[in-house]
């Protein structure tokens, strides 16, 4: 070990990691009457040499190589401080996240996914859910349609059948990196060293008791933190890194005897599934809803989804829609036939060129289209152009977008990932400046879930056309022009799943590490399952926050304010 142990710092718990799990958790101590230091790699302003830690690799059909360093940030705040969502003009200052709590079908086990079940359910979280909404939020949790139905923003009018709509709400970005941080650095109890990566935790001879984390600054210093209690909340990729650089949680020690360290990672695949041509060219007037848009100052979306019970009967993984007014051409046989021709501008003579050729003369008018918003969205750079919208800021329901040039509706999904063991992260043989070994994530979508994917593209489409709305066209196939390709693993769940059985998990129902008597983990790593289709961050700021209750509670010390975070 390098360092100098005797200069170690004391502390009794300590925070690995200052992202939105690391802050949660550190606010929640506030007051407590407890030392908590919290760690975190990168500054309070991003930082070329922090940022390089994220270089990683990945292993998917389905994911560019960088997808995975391209969802992270490593600095006070972590991932929140590159969250996306933004409406304009209303308020083009303040990014947000959509704040979706899970469902109970997610939490249960289903006999036809044995490697599912939470060891706790909706219930136990559901009063967390409340507590961080009312912080995050303003309010409580509530994606019922009617509650934030206007006119001019309304559900989509389906038949009494499986598919509903929900609204998703929205927190901002600034509640996590300013206020909470403000708390926290204010507090007496809470203190948060910067620019302060650990590579190592170290454990007694046997392997269940971690002694101290040893810490390694950017200027090539070192030094080690000895606490009662370690909590590792440095991210879904962070976490795995970490713990299988450390001997008490390497494959076959004390908190890792099973090996599942880094395996059944899961992601939210976001693609297009299909397009919705409306029978009524005034349909997109009236379905504001699901558009990202404020509701006084409550910032909202809708979505669509199966109810509960019919995803139970059918066995369906879980899914969840948004419409995206698109121009015409959008989803097209030409736009099809079009990105199947790409090949040919290097050169390549892609198969079956004849017919998408054919498909592109045959169809002049969606043809045209298609180049033409192809070429505008080139020259606006990606698609912020008067008439048009980028789909992650929103706005096409605004007064000033001429609706009447957008005719298609786009259906873009995020789905669930069944857990698969086979789906890992793992250290790789390059190092990083700190010597490291770097993290590679193989990342499949197995048949199961591929074809889960089209039977809820069949459902959808049935009830779209029986309830009168328009058609629906499929698109999404698992090969060619067609196939899910996201350039970032924006979710990244599981790692270090939670099960109460060592032999299927790595941490129990209260995210202590099996094995291992006072090692915790917060944040996303803990996911039993993908979550369904829900963002995770409200159920991981919700774990956190339970998480702190129950290390105050083993510390003696219950939270002093209940609604704390």
């Amino acid at each position: 070990m390098s360092g100098d142990p005797s200069a170690a710092v004391l502390t009794d718990v300590c925070v690995v990691g200052a992202g939105p799990a690391g802050l949660a958790f550190a606010r929640s101590c506030v007051g407590m009457g407890i030392e908590v230091l919290v760690l975190e790699s990168g500054l309070d302003v991003p930082d070329e040499a922090a940022q390089s830690l994220r270089s990683s690799a990945v292993d998917s059909p389905y994911y560019t190589p960088d997808a995975l360093a391209a969802g992270r940030a490593r600095q006070l705040g972590g991932t929140a401080t590159i969250w996306s969502h933004v409406t304009r003009p209303d308020d083009p200052e303040r990014v947000y996240a959509r704040v979706l709590p899970a469902e109970a079908v997610d939490f249960e086990h289903r006999r036809w996914q044995p490697t599912s079940g939470w060891p706790i359910g909706i219930d136990d979280l559901a009063p967390y859910y409340d507590r961080v909404a009312r912080s995050w939020v303003g309010g409580p949790v509530d994606n019922r349609a009617s509650t934030w139905s206007r006119a001019g923003r309304q559900p989509l009018p389906l038949r009494d059948g499986p598919l509903t709509t929900l609204v998703a709400q929205y927190g901002a970005r600034d509640v996590l990196t300013g206020r909470y941080r403000d708390e926290i650095l204010a507090s007496r109890n809470v203190s948060v060293r910067l620019d302060s990566t650990v590579v190592e935790l170290e454990s007694d001879r046997s392997g269940s008791v971690i002694r101290r984390a040893r810490v390694q600054g950017g200027d090539g210093s070192t030094y080690v933190v000895e606490a009662g209690v370690f909590v590792m909340a440095g991210g879904a990729v962070e976490n795995v890194q970490t713990l299988l650089h450390s001997d008490a949680t390497r494959p076959g020690a004390a908190g890792n005897r099973h090996d599942n360290v880094g395996r059944y990672v899961a992601d939210h695949p976001e693609f297009l599934l299909g397009t919705i041509r409306p029978a009524d060219p005034d349909l997109v007037n009236q379905i504001g809803l699901y558009d990202l848009h404020y509701v006084e100052d409550r910032m909202v979306s809708g979505l669509l989804t199966f109810d509960q019970d019919f995803k139970r009967e059918r066995h369906l993984l879980n899914m969840a829609a948004v419409l995206l007014p698109q121009p015409a051409g959008f989803g097209s046989p030409a736009e099809r036939a079009i990105r199947s021709l790409r090949p040919l501008a290097s050169g390549t003579l892609p198969s079956q060129a004849l017919t998408h050729l054919r498909s592109v003369v045959t169809h002049p008018g969606d043809s045209v289209s298609v180049l033409h918003n192809q070429l505008v969205k080139r020259w606006a750079r990606g698609g912020d152009y008067k008439d048009g919208y980028v789909w992650h800021r929103g706005g096409w329901s605004r007064p000033e977008i001429d609706r009447s040039r957008l005719p298609v509706l786009e259906v873009h999904v995020a789905a669930e990932q069944s857990p698969e063991r086979g789906n890992r992260l793992e250290l790789t043989g390059e190092r990083d400046r700190l010597g490291r070994r770097r993290v590679r994530l193989r990342l499949g979508w197995s048949q199961e879930d591929r074809d889960n994917v089209l039977r809820s593209a069949a459902v959808f489409g049935s009830e779209i056309e029986g309830s009168g709305l328009g058609t629906f066209h499929r698109w999404v196939q698992y090969t060619g022009a067609t196939r899910p390709m996201s350039y970032g693993v924006h979710h990244p769940m599981g790692g270090t799943r939670m099960h109460a059985d060592p032999r299927l998990g790595v941490v129990d129902e209260n995210c202590k590490v099996h094995g291992v008597s006072n090692l915790y983990v917060a944040g996303s790593s803990v996911f039993t399952t993908g979550l369904g289709y829900a963002n995770p961050t409200l159920t991981l700021l919700a774990l956190s926050v339970r998480l702190a209750d129950h290390v105050a509670a083993q510390q003696g010390r219950p939270s002093p304010v209940d609604a704390q975070v």
